[in-house]
């Protein structure tokens, strides 16, 4: 049992995992990949396909989603100081989509640079470099240019690929499956991926159930990829992400809660614009909500999500709503089982 010490040290959140089972590639169908479920009401678990989903919820439940759609936000450029460099584009900083927060690789390559250089196809973009985590594009076609032509998917570094970065082959499965099937605001540079599961299919099947399914937005920043460094995760700060949530949406969500029906997330990226919404009465701008054990939930009843990396602030999340010895337990059966881990595994429910 962990102590009251321990739930805030980051060394807590660890576990071994054996290298075969972080998943390179999805499963063939979507809802083919495996999902164990827990009840704490009875503390039991189950092992199911994910597309059998529709036996784990109740007519009345309440699904939500996000429906931020991947954008292709990192490209490769030249300094003026002749230095190459990786660019992963983070979010837009003013309204027109022109200057951009950036991380770059190595960061060093920007300090005394004042432009990069991007090799296009008809000809070089020169960009002007407002310091070392910001860029001005100074035209809207530049940002169309960077999306369509240059621009690769973003994938986790534990994917691996030929290219190792990311991919820029638009009919590469990675274009498509490091997607949701409902996609549609642009702007994350990560998938929602306990989203990813889910097909058309599946989702018609839910609704003839009687789920009502509602869709909130988070841009999903590269701040998902980053481990905790702080042996307090307390002292972790979150990067802040854009989220919206239609004031319709609101209200349904809220009369659910008042009618004592199931909310259940998909995705700790739902989770964390639900609650943050909840708490400062906001339904649309930007949130580093981070939730650490402690946290009380007042919107979300049950939660869908993949299994995720030790010692991250998405590890950390789920411990704040099951409790990290559960969560330990459970991924020990995981483990037990083969399940498959990461962006590309299989998911879990928790209700």
């Amino acid at each position: 049992m962990s102590s009251n010490e321990d739930i805030y040290k980051l060394s807590t959140y660890n576990y071994i995992l054996p290298k075969e089972l972080i998943a390179q590639y999805p499963s063939r169908k979507r809802d083919e990949s495996r999902l164990l479920c827990y009840k704490k009401s009875d503390d039991s678990i189950t092992h199911h396909i994910f597309k059998e989903l529709p036996e784990q919820l109740n007519k009345g439940d309440v699904l939500v989603l996000n429906n931020t759609k991947v954008i292709p936000a990192r490209f490769f450029a030249t300094t003026d100081l002749g230095k190459k460099i990786e660019i992963l584009l983070v979010r837009p900083t003013n309204p027109a989509n022109l200057t951009w927060k950036i991380l770059a690789k190595p960061k060093k390559h920007l300090t005394k640079a004042k432009t990069i250089t991007i090799q296009a196809t008809e000809k070089n973009l020169e960009i002007d470099i407002i310091n070392d985590e910001t860029i001005d594009l100074k035209h809207p076609d530049r940002l169309e240019l960077i999306l369509n032509q240059i621009g690769q998917i973003p994938l986790p570094p534990y994917i691996k690929r030929d290219n190792r970065q990311g991919t820029t082959d638009k009919s590469s499965d990675d274009f498509e499956r490091y997607q949701t099937v409902f996609a549609k605001e642009e702007g994350a540079v990560a998938a929602p991926t306990a989203a990813l599961h889910f097909t058309e299919e599946l989702l018609n099947k839910l609704q003839e159930k009687g789920v009502e399914i509602l869709y909130i937005t988070l841009h999903v920043g590269p701040g998902t990829f980053l481990p905790v460094r702080t042996g307090d995760i307390r002292e972790h700060k979150m990067m802040p992400e854009n989220y919206f949530i239609d004031q319709t949406t609101w209200n349904q969500i809220l009369k659910a809660k008042e009618e004592k029906r199931r909310i259940i997330a998909c995705g700790t990226t739902t989770v964390r614009a639900l609650e943050y919404a909840n708490l400062i009465s906001k339904y649309s701008g930007q949130t580093n909500l981070y939730l650490t054990p402690g946290f009380q939930f007042k919107i979300v009843d049950a939660l869908i999500t993949n299994f995720h990396l030790p010692q991250t602030t998405l590890l950390i999340l789920v411990s704040a709503f099951l409790g990290w010895d559960k969560i330990k337990a459970l991924y020990n059966e995981a483990i037990k089982n083969k399940y498959r881990f990461y962006s590309y595994g299989d998911a879990m429910f928790i209700s």
